[in-house]
């Protein structure tokens, strides 16, 4: 954020808001972190939102204009006699190979000619977030971050455990934030929780990545790897249950229904029949009863134009 801006937010006041405003089918490119805090004196938030692909979103300042909204609709709903909306600091962090290549203001994505947007003026929708490209952060900026340990290792992470080998290449210029992270309250967790992301964004072998982290951070961290790994692999086997168990439900529900509306569609049939031609003789009860769900479809128009049972029954 620019350095001004800083000085006004009063940190002490910072909370995390709860919920998540990325489109759903978004979720697997984007994830979102809505802070409320004070700038100035007056209540604001700050929407953090963390861009995890290898392309570039081309239609991100849309993205962000479209969440901050859902962020104002659910702050109106709780103040519904608002006069004002509250301040929103939007900032994307990005970490693409590529680095951000496209715009991050909503009016340079809007398709216009340089005339018209000279006559528009300031009728123009207007924003541009603030962009965190860790692309082009080097490791020295990433060190001197104002953060944590923690924070500066996950943003180092982000940024290169894609690439294949480079965590390894690394690993010496971050063995120490590393142990720092380690060695923290709830620190194996923590790292673990790294490591996971670093085992799955990688396409090192485990053992290869273990091998790396011992030789150059040490011992201490065989515990978290070990973590990592074990909390890897449950994910996979309770991902394959709920997959299993939604696809069970999901074929079983649609066989129940379809089975089910079988045999209303029979139910229904035979009552008619008895209504237009009176007891039904065994075979005729017989043949419906046994009937398929195609042919019970036929019948259930042909009932209606049908003189006696044997043209409704016809040649089957």
């Amino acid at each position: 954020m620019p350095a001004g801006l800083v000085r006004r937010i009063d940190f002490s006041s910072l909370v995390r808001v709860p919920g998540s405003f990325v489109d759903e089918w978004l979720k697997e490119r984007h994830s979102d972190m809505l802070f409320s805090a004070k700038i100035g004196r007056r209540r604001a938030f700050v929407y953090l939102l963390l861009e995890h692909q290898s392309e570039v979103d081309r239609l991100m300042p849309y993205r962000v204009v479209r969440y901050m909204v859902r962020i104002w609709e659910g702050w109106l709903s709780k103040n519904r006699r608002a006069k004002s909306l509250p301040l929103i600091v939007p900032l994307v962090v990005h970490h693409s190979g590529s680095g951000w290549t496209a715009a991050i203001s909503l009016e340079d994505i809007l398709n216009i000619d340089r005339a018209t947007r000279d006559e528009l003026g300031p009728h123009l929708p207007r924003l541009t977030f603030l962009l965190d490209d860790l692309t082009k952060q080097s490791d020295e900026a990433l060190h001197a971050r104002a953060m944590t340990a923690l924070g500066r290792v996950a943003l180092w992470v982000l940024r290169d455990a894609r690439t294949r080998g480079e965590f390894e290449r690394k690993l010496p210029r971050w063995r120490d934030l590393i142990r720092r992270v380690r060695r923290a309250p709830n620190g194996v967790a923590a790292l673990a929780t790294i490591l996971r992301y670093v085992l799955q964004v990688s396409g090192s072998p485990q053992p290869r990545l273990e091998k790396a982290l011992l030789e150059h951070v040490g011992e201490e961290v065989r515990d978290a790897m070990k973590t990592a790994g074990d909390k890897l692999i449950e994910q996979g086997r309770k991902k394959g249950r709920v997959e299993g168990r939604v696809e069970g439900r999901v074929e079983g529900r649609v066989e129940g229904r379809v089975e089910g509306r079988v045999e209303g569609l029979r139910d229904v049939i035979l009552r008619q029949l008895r209504l237009r031609f009176g007891k039904l003789p065994a075979t005729a009860t017989a043949r419906v009863g046994s009937a398929t769900a195609d042919q019970l479809e036929i019948w259930s128009e042909r009932i209606l134009v049908a003189k006696t049972l044997t043209d409704f029954l016809g040649d089957t």
